[in-house]
């Protein structure tokens, strides 16, 4: 019980606090700030409020995400709970991050001379591909054993147990690499692309989306085996 409530202020205080630092940012904002991304030069200008929207939109959905887990705080918590707060999870990293890179574009326009903004799409479809897999992963503790979105070795095939475990160890590593993803994406759109950062990045993605899962798969079901004949 008490982890849901701390859970609950957790997603209240998310919305809350992208909310209040959007404010503060905008402070240091001119007026008119451009809304093109990938346009040569600067095209459409929009007032800087409608910065607001995206974070009010997050925040409304938290205030309701919290509402609904309050009033289901006493029930078992169910598949169907667990995919729902991975979706909300997902719309909400995806609303906050896309709202602070129009933050990020009001910024270059306010401090720099320049008139062409530019963000390389690559960098902002590597952030989008990272939100996605937050998405991705956050299912697969609670996948069933055999879905095409999970483990799927012979080790976590042939156990029920093997499954659960695995597949709840390979939700957190995966969820950290694409937190990585992020992050880098973010790097590279502010001070431009390292290849260094790159190839240490997609080294230790690897590793923690494929290759250390399946080790530890196969090291449960070597417990699993030797518990059983003992």
């Amino acid at each position: 019980m008490m982890n849901r409530k701390k859970k609950n202020l957790t997603i209240l205080g998310i919305g809350i606090l992208n909310f209040i630092l959007t404010i503060l940012a905008m402070a240091n904002l001119k007026s008119m700030i451009p809304i093109n991304v990938f346009a040569e030069g600067v095209g459409k200008m929009v007032s800087k409020s409608i910065l607001l929207l995206l974070p009010t939109i997050v925040l409304v959905i938290s205030i309701f995400q919290v509402i609904f887990r309050i009033k289901t705080m006493d029930k078992a918590v169910t598949t169907g709970k667990l995919i729902e707060d991975g979706m909300f999870a997902f719309i909400d990293g995806l609303l906050i991050g896309v709202n602070w890179l129009l933050v990020y574009i009001g910024f270059q326009y306010t401090n720099t001379t320049l008139i062409n903004i530019d963000i390389p799409i690559i960098y902002v479809i590597m952030a989008i591909v990272g939100f996605a897999l937050v998405g991705i992963y956050s299912t697969f503790p609670i996948n069933k054993k055999g879905s095409i979105v999970g483990l799927v070795t012979k080790e976590t095939i042939s156990n029920d147990e093997v499954w659960r475990i695995a597949n709840r160890f390979n939700g957190f590593t995966g969820f950290v690499s694409a937190l990585i993803i992020i992050i880098l994406s973010g790097y590279f759109i502010v001070f431009g692309f390292n290849w260094v950062y790159f190839v240490i990045a997609l080294f230790i993605c690897g590793m923690l989306m494929f290759y250390i899962p399946r080790l530890y798969a196969k090291r449960i079901q070597d417990k699993i085996l030797n518990r059983v004949i003992e």
